[in-house]
């Protein structure tokens, strides 16, 4: 039989669950190339929600834990071609050869980075199984000859500490809108226009943009885009940045190491310290965690 036991119940297990979702926060950035393109972005989120079930085989299952993205940014960067209306007689001379010509007008090749801002989407933690995993801690502040008492003194205590610890964490792809391509094909035409010279006048403005074509066919040509826009973009976040990795590897450190659902000192304080007394302590070893239905237990005995 141990010397010490501690139980939580199911609801005290869930606030405190709810109170290390509330504290999570994550944010990353990263460029590459892509052949025609260069990419990078930001992404800056936090969870929220999320119901806890504790289960009689000693595991933790969580659902509806969601992920807003408070930031998730894309820059696209790539070159436009460059195009030329060339120079013609716009009212001819049968006499002279031409009345009014038109010298024609030129845009160069030039490179544009629009922005695509899909912040505040929310995706989903699809799977979240999880156990309980006990550590020791030992303050890597704490000097080698340090007594426990001194350890104390100089608030750096030994410590134990349970975590959730997560076995598989899964996560819905980042569903990017349709609306993805009228954001590019809006940065392509404002790029193109501002490159217009002033002094063109608006019938050859129209020609230029019966000569470039519809600006989403110009867009899949040059980024080399196999299908829809939105899939393309989903599929360089998800697979070609990894995005959904990286943030199931945080969720998953950050429940099984860095935020304990409990600890406390070792050797663990009985009696504070008077003016004239040091402070009582014991020693804990043997210490074990443990989930059923109800609640979770922790056992624990008393060291020499």
């Amino acid at each position: 039989m141990s010397d010490i036991t501690l139980a939580a119940s199911a609801n005290a297990f869930e606030q405190i669950f709810t109170n290390i979702v509330q504290n999570f926060t994550y944010s990353k950035s990263d460029t590459a190339s892509f052949g025609p393109f260069s990419a990078s972005y930001a992404i800056a989120l936090h969870l929220q929600d999320g119901t806890l079930t504790l289960n009689n085989d000693n595991t933790i299952d969580v659902s509806d834990l969601e992920i807003v993205f408070d930031t998730l940014t894309v820059d696209v960067c790539f070159t436009l071609p460059g195009w030329c209306v060339g120079g013609f007689c716009v009212v001819p001379d049968p006499w002279n050869g031409c009345l009014v010509p038109f010298p024609g007008f030129c845009i160069g090749a030039f490179s544009i980075c629009p922005t695509i801002d899909l912040s505040g989407l929310v995706s989903e933690v699809t799977e979240f199984d999880a156990g309980l995993r006990v550590n020791y801690y030992v303050d890597p502040a704490r000097l080698p000859g340090w007594s426990d008492l001194d350890a104390e003194l100089h608030g750096h205590p030994n410590k134990w500490q349970i975590f959730i610890n997560p076995t598989l964490v899964d996560i819905n792809p980042i569903d990017v809108p349709a609306t993805v391509a009228n954001i590019l094909e809006n940065a392509v035409k404002n790029a193109i226009d501002s490159a217009i010279p002033s002094w063109v006048p608006g019938w050859a403005v129209d020609l230029l943009w019966d000569i470039i074509g519809p600006i989403l066919n110009l867009i899949v040509d040059l980024l080399g885009i196999v299908g829809d826009i939105a899939d393309w973009l989903e599929s360089l976040l998800d697979d070609s940045f990894n995005i959904l990795s990286f943030i199931e590897t945080a969720i998953t450190d950050y429940f099984a190491g860095q935020y304990p659902i409990y600890e406390f000192e070792d050797p663990y304080p009985v009696l504070e310290a008077t003016p004239t007394l040091i402070p009582v302590k014991i020693p804990i070893r043997d210490l074990t965690a443990t989930v059923d239905s109800q609640e979770m237990v922790v056992l624990a005995n008393v060291g020499a």
